[in-house]
């Protein structure tokens, strides 16, 4: 595209590679759907914990409010609703007057998600957390109120009255707030409006300006007002409600994206014109980035200048990755982001400044400008060189490798770590001199970790290249034996930007390798890595499974009476930890009866115990074979095959549970029958035609048939001959479905000891019958480890064969104290010993 730069300017400029400008995911609304997110748990915890503070702001508000004219709150109040009225007309209207269709259609979508669980929030969670004796009265400009306090009387002696509204016993509400002119008690604007307000801002803020995008807030503020002292609105509970709304807005333009507000190529040259370049063409430069503009301009005296353009979005991305260092990492060296865009731009080329005041060889910083409102650009000359990631490998000879190594000496002699030596930010001239750019994440008087980090980086980044012999061997030329030895803790994927963690992954072992040629060329027998993870996402996925589970564990522990656990004959108590244990040792004789080849018990056994702790955090079993899948490959078995043996080894554990039911519901005679009822005939058929018709629907799609020849097949041939193996040795056989029948029948015992503990009443068919019933319909549940489910069908099972619930609640709760908590301990040991060893 062409254009003028100005009336002033008669020279047109000359754009080419303009990007076309699209909408995107943009870093901002994912940054504003996080900050929403906490806000709405900082909210709800406030809610819950701070509600008689909560209580007591209202009462203060109203008091405050109680010395002004009864006609000025009321007419206020009423002015706000008008005005509340008025906003969605004139938003609605003003879109489809700008034929503005799409961007209506996005705000009429997240408003009625943001109403809609509004609504659910406040008529279900709000009024669980709020105990009601918290719930204030209106005041008395509510006309609502005014006829009710006039017809009861509420007083100070009543119960449920709170804090100041009233002093002295018999003294009204309606003698408090003695106002007669009154507003309807209908609490309008109410929360869901609220909610669906800030859901509409949240949604419009890409193309509001800063003045509007103010004016709304103070509106919404003002409506909160008019609600806390109209409707009673909580305070704490408005956090929580404008957050939802707000993050709704926010996951609205996620999902459908946000129009590009970087600026434009003309934008570009327009700003370094009146910076007094005199600009003849700008063109897009490689490497555009996702929230990064490049351009190379060329101004009429022939002079070449690299610009990058920074803005908001770059910001909001920095925030957010410094955010989640700062929660994962220690010791990453990050400091907090900076007070604003210029400051990051500032800090950018005044690092870049130094460093070539340093004698780094680096693109020399000519301008720093904005651009628009939420952009700003800055101009380096323009370097005739490609960087690392675009240079054939054979060029990088090993005086290229020294004269890289040399440069980086040089900046950290200036205690300057660059942080970012990516092969992105390396560039090669013609003769084979490296530069060094991008100092955005430069940290000047740096610390220790910090420069160990940048040699860590870069020699990952020149192993990636060339290999890492010659990486090691020119970094211990140009920086020494002790400055590469001080760095080997940090070669470690946490210590890698995350270009190089990816390119490290597609060329496995190499990390490995670097690590090798680091302890031979420095002579260092073993190096220790550096703990730089303050915590992992593995421990965080634990942390929240097993808050889960106990969230599910104490609504049951709320119906338990614990005099009658206690007063359970404690004699039987080993016996359900024995049937317990011999559950794990039946998973390990099933599973080595499952593979072809020989595995050793102790260790698989231990394996199953590690196993049963990743049950308790994850639903559906499939923690616990992941952990398996896991073991054997560590083992040395070929993947295919220990996927496929650890199916066939829940394949064996379904049909003997099956064939056992069958059995013992038979034995167990009509009465049983009564209890549980299979599935007919037809829906089994049915189930397996659905499943017949997908298949077969996929199969005749080409991505279904490239899926099946490509990736499945090849894994079913391997699992065939693994299975088949299985199948020809009678011992195998053997060990796979006797080791399914010692777990189910170690769980009978365990529930009938744990009934005998309260002195039984049931026969053990009876028993049988019911826990495999009850263990069958808790395997579907979505909770980990059946919790709740599996409790409610063992005690509707034996109270239904006639057990008493005062006994048969103790029991199955005894039961899964010795069966599914106790194992907790033992199996997370269980699983760090493994993982110590390299087995798991």
């Amino acid at each position: 595209m062409d254009g003028s730069l100005g009336a002033n300017a008669a020279p047109l400029i000359d754009i080419e590679g303009e990007e076309e400008y699209r909408r995107r995911r943009l870093p901002s609304d994912l940054l504003r759907l996080v900050l929403a997110l906490l806000a709405g748990v900082v909210g709800f915890l406030l809610a819950s914990i701070f509600d008689n503070i909560s209580v007591g702001i209202t009462v203060e508000v109203i008091d405050a409010f109680e010395a002004l004219p009864a006609a000025l709150v009321v007419t206020t109040i009423l002015s706000v609703q008008l005005v509340a009225w008025i906003i969605p007309v004139v938003v609605v209207g003003l879109l489809l007057w700008w034929h503005r269709y799409r961007r209506l259609t996005l705000v009429l979508l997240a408003v009625a998600t943001a109403v809609t669980l509004a609504w659910g929030v406040q008529s279900e969670l709000t009024a669980r957390f709020t105990p009601p004796e918290l719930a204030v009265d209106p005041p008395s400009w509510v006309c609502d109120n005014l006829s009710r306090t006039a017809d009861t009387g509420i007083g100070a002696d009543d119960p449920g009255s709170v804090g100041a509204i009233v002093s002295e016993p018999g003294e009204t509400i309606g003698t408090v707030f003695g106002s007669h002119a009154c507003v309807p008690g209908d609490g309008f604007p109410s929360m869901v409006y609220i909610a669906g307000l800030a859901a509409g801002l949240s949604t419009l803020t890409p193309w509001l300006s800063r003045r509007w995008r103010h004016a709304a807030w103070i509106v919404l503020w003002i409506f909160l007002t008019v609600r806390l002292i109209d409707g009673l609105l909580v305070p704490v509970d408005a956090i929580l409600i404008v957050a939802l709304g707000y993050a709704i807005g926010a996951a609205t333009l996620l999902a459908f994206g946000s129009p590009d507000r970087r600026p434009k190529g003309l934008q570009v040259a327009e700003t370094l014109t009146s910076h007094g370049f005199d600009v003849a063409a700008v063109a897009a430069a490689g490497g555009v980035g996702t929230s990064t503009r490049r351009l190379t301009v060329q101004t009429r005296g022939d002079q070449e200048i690299f610009v990058k353009v920074r803005t908001m979005e770059e910001r909001a991305a920095e925030i957010l990755f410094r955010m989640y260092r700062m929660l994962r990492l220690k010791g990453s060296g990050d400091e907090r982001p900076l007070a604003s865009l210029h400051r990051e731009v500032e800090h950018e080329a005044a690092l870049s400044l130094t460093a070539s005041a340093a004698g780094v060889r680096t693109p020399q910083m000519l301008r720093v400008a904005d651009v628009t409102a939420g952009a700003m650009l800055i101009a380096y000359e323009q370097i005739d060189a490609v960087t690392l990631a675009e240079t054939n490998p054979d060029l990088i000879t090993d005086a290229v490798l020294r004269s890289t190594w040399t440069q980086v000496r040089t900046l950290h002699d200036a205690r300057i770590a660059h942080r970012h030596l990516s092969p992105a930010n390396v560039l090669l001239t013609a003769d084979g001199e490296p530069w060094l750019i991008d100092f955005a994440f430069a940290e000047i008087s740096a610390s220790d970790g910090d420069i160990n980090g940048d040699v860590a980086q870069l020699m990952a980044t020149l192993a990636l290249l060339v290999g890492a012999e010659r990486s090691v061997a020119t970094a211990v030329d140009q920086l020494g034996r002790d400055a590469v030895a001080a760095a080997a803790p940090r070669l470690q994927p946490t210590a890698l930007s995350s270009t190089t963690r990816n390119a490290m992954k597609k060329q496995k072992g190499l990390l490995d390798e670097l690590q090798a040629q680091v302890r031979y060329a420095t002579g260092l027998d073993e190096f220790e890595l550096e703990k730089l993870q303050r915590v992992s996402s593995r421990a965080v996925f634990t942390t929240a499974m097993l808050g889960f589970a106990f969230y599910f564990l104490i609504p049951q522990l709320a119906e338990v009476d614990f005099g009658e656990v206690v007063s359970a004959d404690w004699q039987w108590f080993p016996l359900v930890l024995f049937f317990s244990l011999m559950t794990y040792a039946g998973a390990a004789i099933a599973l080595m009866g499952a593979m072809p080849e020989r595995l050793r018990f102790l260790p698989t056994l231990l394996a199953q115990v590690a196993a049963s702790f990743f049950n308790r955090i994850a639903p559906a079993k499939v923690g616990g074979i992941a952990a398996n899948i896991r073991y054997l490959q560590k083992s040395g078995i070929d993947p295919a095959v220990a996927i496929a043996g650890v199916g066939l080894n829940n394949i064996a554990g379904i049909v003997v549970h099956v064939l056992l039911l069958i059995i013992f519901v038979t034995t167990a005679g009509r009465s049983a029958t009564d209890v549980i009822s299979f599935p007919s005939g037809e829906t089994v058929l049915m189930g397996l035609v659905v499943v017949l018709t997908v298949a077969g629907g996929v199969m005749l799609l080409p991505w279904g048939r490239k899926l099946w020849l490509r990736r499945i097949w090849p894994i079913a041939k391997k699992s065939v001959s693994g299975i088949a193996t299985v199948a020809t040795n009678p011992l195998k056989i053997l060990s796979l479905f006797g080791g399914s029948l010692v777990i189910t029948m170690s769980y009978v015992f365990a529930l009938w000891y744990s009934i005998a503990a309260f002195g039984g009443g049931i026969g053990f068919v009876a028993v049988t019958a019911v826990y495999l019933a009850g263990s069958a319909l808790a395997q579907v549940a979505p909770t980990p480890g059946g919790i709740g489910a599996a409790e409610a069908a063992l005690i509707a099972g034996l109270t239904a064969f006639g057990l008493d619930s005062a006994t048969a609640v103790p029991a199955v709760f005894l039961f899964r104290i010795g069966t599914f908590w106790f194992p907790i301990l033992p199996g997370y040991l269980a699983y760090k010993r493994l993982e110590s060893q390299g087995a798991l």
